[in-house]
Order: C-alpha cells, then structure tokens, then sequence
C-alpha cells in the first residue's frame, strides 16, 4: 500500500449507524400542491411514502443540554440516518406504524453523512 492510498482509506472513514441496527421507514411526503396553472388552487393529492434506512433511539441527558428551545418532552425521540436527509415540519412512519413529526436537526458538522433529528410523536398531547 501506498501513501496516496493509506492517506486516501483515513479519509474516507466517516461515522455511521451500522447496517445491522438501521430498519426500514418511511418520509411522509404530502401529494397535495398548490397549482399556478389553476391560479394558485389547492389540490388535493395521495400522501406519497417514501422508503429509507433509519433507527428511532431515545432522548438522552445530553441531548437536554443540547436543545436551545428547551421543548423537549417524554413523547421526543431522535432519529438517525446514514445520509438520508429530513426536512423539520415533515413525518416520518417507522415499521409499527408510529408517526414522528421532526421538530427539529440535531448538527454534527459537515465532514460527514451520518444525520440526527429530534421528533414528537404524532398525535400524543406534549406533557412537559
């Protein structure tokens, strides 16, 4: 092995969640849009379903020091993915049928894909 390659493999080690811990889900994505071509109508479409790989996890203390807006309640979980990219406002279906709003990204920085999220469970009264 090389330098070029020995510098290349400790470059591209990036944390991830592992393969055998990740589950399959689903993004909620709303069908219905408003239409310019019906002068800004709203129109009613199918909730579209899509598939990705992520983990539901729990709340921990440290994460309580992390949440600036101090909203944080025994129905949030964190979601984790590899790479996969939610949008805060939109839900999120795990395997047994739970829906999770996202309320909010939690930041690594940049240098790698793995991504975490904060999220209520939808449709539970938030007890603080």
């Amino acid at each position: 092995m090389d330098y070029y390659t020995t510098l290349d493999n400790y470059f591209s080690i990036q944390p991830r969640i592992p393969d055998g811990l990740l589950h399959g889900m689903y993004e909620l994505q709303p069908g219905s849009v408003f239409s310019q071509e019906d002068g800004g109508q709203w129109i009613q479409g199918e909730r579209k379903r899509v598939p990705f790989q992520g983990i539901v996890l729990p709340v921990t203390d440290k994460d309580l020091i992390r949440d600036a807006s101090g909203t944080i309640t025994h129905n949030t979980v964190k979601i984790y993915t590899n790479q996969y990219a939610l949008h805060t406002g939109g839900q999120v279906e795990d395997r047994d049928g739970t829906v999770y709003t996202v309320t909010q990204e939690l930041d690594h920085n940049s240098l790698h894909p793995m991504k975490r999220y904060l999220a209520e469970c939808a449709g539970k009264a938030a007890v603080r």
